[in-house]
């Protein structure tokens, strides 16, 4: 069975054409602005034909396709809003499917991070109680509880990059509110801590300057991890998942960003809630296009 896997992310799309077991049979990549709906979904539809192309399809006669958004959804066909993509609410699927060609019965949605907790699931076996971070141009955050994905009354559960990390000194985040962790240490966050200590860096960039032994850059990575710690404790403390997976491009940096992490979640963990794994996750780079993968499956029914 083939099916296909849109990443739709807030700066980049992947799409892929992939089998049932996670095999990826053709890729692409591509930056895509976010600020056009439906010229957004069109290019995803596009990369995905091509995708199907490669392997001798038509996109239409693929099983299924799956879409992980960097969006709040419904699980099924509305998103609710993206600070990160800078999105409000609308319906996906009237601008999805007829540009892929295919039933609205084959095509599927979710948040970029639920859908990376259900490949963790899936495709990487990662346990029955988690904690899912993204951290990359925004943060997000999914909870797997006793083995399911756990979504909240309004489809919101998990929103870790909004719990507020800063009091002192808050920034304004994309949702409208101060000291979020997103507005705190994610990579957008983490570049313009660097500019402002002197550093002509992106967020990529510092790391490796970080790596480099450079203390300005060690000092901001250790702020942003700082607050993550804190955001972890405290939803260390509600949740009490057995592991945190860390994914994301800020997620390669994980090394540099632990001692912090690991400093300030100890501070604010509960005893009874410390004994928490904290790692990056093994899907590596592709984990919300594995992700878009076993949203499709799900829906499927397999």
């Amino acid at each position: 069975m083939f099916i296909g896997s849109i990443d739709g992310g807030g700066t980049k799309v992947l799409t892929a054409v992939m089998t049932e077991t996670g095999q990826i049979l053709a890729r692409r990549q591509a930056s895509v602005p976010t600020a056009d709906y439906a010229a957004y979904f069109a290019r995803c539809a596009e990369m995905l034909g091509a995708c199907a192309e490669e392997v001798g399809m038509r996109l239409e006669k693929l099983a299924g396709v799956g879409a992980s958004l960097p969006a709040m959804t419904d699980g099924r066909d509305r998103v609710l809003g993206s600070p990160s993509a800078g999105w409000g609410a609308f319906s996906v699927r009237p601008l999805l499917v007829p540009a892929l060609g295919m039933g609205t019965g084959r095509v599927f949605i979710e948040n970029d991070v639920n859908a990376c907790a259900m490949a963790e699931l899936r495709f990487a076996r990662g346990g029955d109680n988690f904690i899912w971070m993204t951290v990359s141009t925004g943060i997000g955050g999914a909870v797997v509880a006793d083995g399911r994905l756990v979504r909240g009354a309004g489809f919101c559960a998990g929103e870790i990059g909004h719990v507020k990390v800063e009091f002192e000194h808050p920034r304004l985040c994309g949702c409208g509110g101060y000291g979020c962790l997103e507005a705190q240490a994610s990579g957008t966050a983490i570049a313009r801590l660097a500019r402002e200590a002197g550093l002509d860096a992106d967020a990529k960039r510092c790391a490796e300057l970080a790596g480099q032994n450079n203390p300005v850059a060690r000092a901001v990575l250790a702020q942003a991890g700082r607050h993550m710690g804190r955001a972890l404790a405290m939803t260390a403390n509600v949740l009490n998942p057995e592991r945190v997976y860390i994914g994301g491009g800020v997620a390669h940096s994980l090394e540099l960003l632990l001692p912090s992490i690991r400093e300030e979640f100890e501070r604010g963990v509960l005893p009874q809630c410390r004994n928490v794994v904290i790692e990056q996750t093994r899907l590596g780079y592709e984990a919300a296009l594995f992700g878009a993968a076993a949203v499709c499956l799900e829906g499927l029914g397999c």
